[in-house]
């Protein structure tokens, strides 16, 4: 059971994937208490989107803005968000309607960009980096990796350096292979590569490609993803300073 506060009658959820790893669902709350939200999961959680749905019903709300925490236009965007939607409106008599995804724009490679250089950008790190690498979960749907790939090169030219794209699915190069290469053809240990998270959280995943020997990486993104969130939630309502206007408070209480 929850006791509620909400400034107007269309609070926001912020929706994202779900994982095993300890502490990831924590950031996700953190992201949506950022921004005066709730978080729901796909997946691997109690919070799931009808769970939370059912709670704002319960409070006396008939429509809600749900904000898909996800960079790609895949399988999770196309099939899964739907199918919850679906779900939870037929469940609850909720109308719902959803914003864009965080996407891959200029501004998700900005944010990336800030974010390594916020963690090493002291001069005699960031001097010392000869590439780049955007480390993404990957997607079997065609377009979603290449999608990725574009915004590695735009990482690559705020940076002044080569970047690519490295996927912890798919069979794809590791991180730690590609770092083995670079230094069969450096004849030594090449110049250290920096790692971007394309993450919101920690993840297994993510664990798969950093404190790899020869990289600088930076963490997650987090609560960093806070005005991004806003901005997509208020390209959707009109409501100029986005989530906070769509503002609810929840403390778990006794029932």
């Amino acid at each position: 059971m929850f006791a509620e506060s909400f400034a107007q009658p269309e609070p926001v959820i912020v929706l994202a994937h779900g994982s095993r790893r300890r502490g990831a669902e924590e950031v996700v709350h953190a992201i949506a208490r950022e921004v005066g939200a709730r978080a729901a999961f796909l997946d691997f959680s109690e919070f799931t989107l009808d769970a939370v749905v059912g709670e704002l019903r319960a409070a006396g709300h008939r429509r809600a803005v749900v904000m898909p925490l996800l960079f790609t236009s895949a399988f999770h965007l196309r099939k899964d968000v739907p199918a919850a939607i679906a779900e939870a409106e037929r469940n609850h008599g909720v109308a719902l309607r959803a914003t864009e995804p965080i996407g891959l724009g200029t501004d998700v490679a900005g944010l990336l960009v800030g974010q390594w250089r916020k963690a090493h950008g002291h001069r005699a790190v960031a001097a010392s980096v000869g590439d780049a690498v955007v480390y993404a979960v990957g997607s079997s749907v065609p377009g979603a990796n290449e999608a990725v790939e574009d915004l590695a090169a735009e990482v690559g030219r705020l940076l002044g350096i080569p970047a690519r794209a490295i996927f912890a699915t798919g069979g794809g190069i590791s991180v730690a292979q590609h770092r083995e290469a670079l230094d069969q053809r450096a004849g030594a240990q090449a110049a250290p590569t920096a790692v971007l998270p394309l993450f919101f959280a920690p993840g297994l995943l993510l664990d798969k490609g950093v404190d790899v020997p020869g990289t600088i990486a930076a963490g997650p993104l987090g609560t960093a993803i806070a005005p991004l969130v806003t901005a997509r939630v208020a390209s959707l309502t009109g409501v100029a300073d986005g989530v906070t206007a769509s503002h609810w408070t929840a403390e778990r209480v006794p029932a």
